[in-house]
């Protein structure tokens, strides 16, 4: 849905690479469900590099803990990364 380049914590801590945090929006839900998670499987090198890679609205998907570290909860979820597409042939 959205997404900022942030190279500070919430907490205003410097960050030597940049996190992502974004809006993700849940396909299929009525009315529409939204939250705030990060993004992550990207080059973070620059804000030129992230750029290239994200754009409002493109699809991602969830990257899961591994399943005997998860408990049930919206942390179970490490990031979302974009979805890769292959290009038509």
């Amino acid at each position: 849905n959205t997404y900022s380049i942030c190279y500070v914590t919430w907490d205003l801590k410097p960050l030597r690479k940049p996190q992502i945090p974004a809006v993700v929006e849940i396909d299929g839900t009525t009315p529409r469900v939204c939250f705030l998670h990060l993004i992550g499987g990207v080059n973070g090198s620059s804000v030129e590099a992230i750029r290239k890679q994200l754009r409002v609205g493109m699809p991602v998907r969830a990257v899961w803990k591994k399943p005997h570290q998860r408990a049930g909860a919206i942390t179970d979820i490490l990031y979302f990364e974009p979805v890769k597409r292959h290009p038509e042939r």
